[in-house]
């Protein structure tokens, strides 16, 4: 994996999000699309430019959706993509 990529652990739920309020470019698109039928959690990798434009992109998704459910799911997607770049780490934090 090159140094510019974050390894992000997303579940189904999580990568429609993406796919639908983050206007990803291609490159994230086709990772995203490839493994859209899943419903487990899957590894996608995103370089750190792509990163930084989905969180901008999810920004303004959260600043237009109405109060509610849809714009707390798209906080704390955003939340977790901004951990995974601070901190280069895209695991889930999950309790087995």
């Amino acid at each position: 994996m090159p140094d510019d990529e974050i390894e992000m652990e997303l579940t189904p739920a999580e990568r429609s999000l993406l796919l639908r309020y983050g206007y990803p470019f291609s490159q994230s698109e086709a990772a995203l699309k490839a493994c859209a039928e899943s419903k487990k959690i899957e590894r996608v990798p995103i370089d750190r430019f792509n990163l930084e434009q989905l969180i901008g992109n999810l920004c303004y998704s959260i600043n237009r959706a109405k109060p509610g459910r849809l714009q707390d799911e798209l906080l704390t997607l955003c939340d977790r993509l901004e951990a995974a770049e601070r901190y280069g780490d895209g695991d889930l934090d999950v309790d087995i």
